[in-house]
């Protein structure tokens, strides 16, 4: 870390140099937490055999017991992962080399690529910006020298408001971006680990789609902000080649402000868009869990079904009828042991019963008189 650069503070180099100190200082922070950690001094290297023995005792036990079923061609890929695992816990140059190398520098080249920047898209678009930059502030100190015009003060704070703007939004998320990055890189082989086993390996794959997101954003701030820049770099120049005119006019400083805001959008959108991306991403499965859990199918049993032939097609419809056959016979017989179990009734008990029916409560209990009937010729009853 002592060979780094210091961070300038007094403009020379600017953006560009500030920028290659920090990835500086980040690689060395990277390094020196994996010693701490995984080195031959490390605190968890007593952890990394603990793990180790845990996760073979678990694979013993799952074979002894007969809750996991292993053949040849599976066990190649588990030997693979856990020699992977092996690998980028213990071994620092081959974690810079895989892990690093392919997050930190990989979307910078592959960024390099479109726009052509043979030192690293990241920094030539922060050479760019520096420009630009420089440009503007040249612009505020030509206000500043017009005091005298009413509207040159408004349009030198309404310059440098912009420089301001667009500095805090390239640095602000291009720093924060690496930092993040470089702490969860630090802790890396921790969570490397953790993929050994089916329990912990959520957390294995939440880190790394957090670590994949973070490096794209440098990424999608270099290609975005590059392509912006050039749009505004016709705006500054038309300002710089008349400021007091730009100044009584206002619409091109407004058109500057509007691209100054227009980039500070499109980088916040870019930032969400790497988010987006690596939450989106997913994990393959692997056909059996590498902790030596319980699996009772076999992997090559889990193959396409193999084609039927035809004599064996038509012993499998010949069966399908005889079954649906003595299925047809076995309800015709329940149907009529069914029918001969019902109790049966005669013509004159079902008559009796209706008798007593409507005696109890039924026709005949409406129509019986309420009172007795009075005799004929008018005579009253003593």
């Amino acid at each position: 870390m002592s060979a780094c650069a210091a961070i300038p503070i007094d403009g020379d180099g600017g953006l560009a140099a500030g920028l290659a100190a920090i990835d500086c200082q980040i690689n060395g922070a990277v390094q020196a937490g994996y010693a701490q950690l995984f080195g031959a001094s490390g605190m968890f290297g007593a952890v990394l055999r603990a793990l180790l023995v845990v996760w073979v005792a678990m694979l013993a036990l799952g074979l002894i017991g007969g809750r996991l079923r292993l053949s040849l061609p599976a066990l190649g890929p588990r030997l693979f992962g856990v020699a992977l695992v092996l690998t980028f816990a213990t071994a620092w140059p081959a974690y810079q080399t895989v892990v690093y190398g392919l997050l930190v520098g990989g979307p910078d080249q592959i960024a390099s690529a479109f726009l052509g920047a043979p030192h690293g898209a990241t920094q030539a678009f922060a050479s760019r910006l520096d420009g630009l930059l420089g440009e503007l502030v040249e612009l505020g100190r030509q206000f500043d020298a017009q005091a005298a015009a009413p509207q040159a003060k408004q349009a030198a704070k309404l310059v440098r408001g912009c420089a301001l703007l667009l500095l805090l939004s390239t640095v602000g998320l291009l720093v924060v971006a690496r930092l993040v990055l470089a702490a969860l890189l630090a802790l890396g082989p921790m969570f490397v680990l953790l993929a050994l086993f089916r329990a912990t390996r959520g957390l294995f794959e939440g880190w790394l789609r957090m670590a994949l997101s973070f490096a794209l954003v440098p990424m999608l701030v270099a290609l975005a902000g590059a392509v912006l820049l050039r749009v505004l770099a016709p705006v500054i120049d038309a300002i710089a080649l008349d400021p007091l005119a730009a100044a009584q006019q206002q619409r091109p400083l407004l058109m500057l402000l509007l691209g100054c805001a227009i980039y500070l959008g499109l980088l916040l959108a870019m930032a969400w868009t790497a988010a987006g991306l690596a939450r989106a991403w997913r994990l393959g499965r692997g056909d059996q869990p590498a902790d030596g859990g319980s699996s009772r199918v076999d992997v090559q049993a889990r193959g396409a079904p193999a084609a039927l032939s035809p004599a064996r097609v038509h012993d499998l419809a010949t069966e399908a009828r005889i079954a649906s056959a003595g299925s047809a016979r076995t309800l015709h017989w329940l149907g009529g042991l069914a029918r001969d179990s019902a109790p049966r009734t005669t013509p004159q008990a079902s008559v009796a019963a209706v008798s007593v029916g409507n005696r109890r409560g039924g026709l005949g209990r409406g129509m019986r008189p309420r009172m007795a009937p009075r005799p004929l010729g008018g005579a009253r009853t003593p």
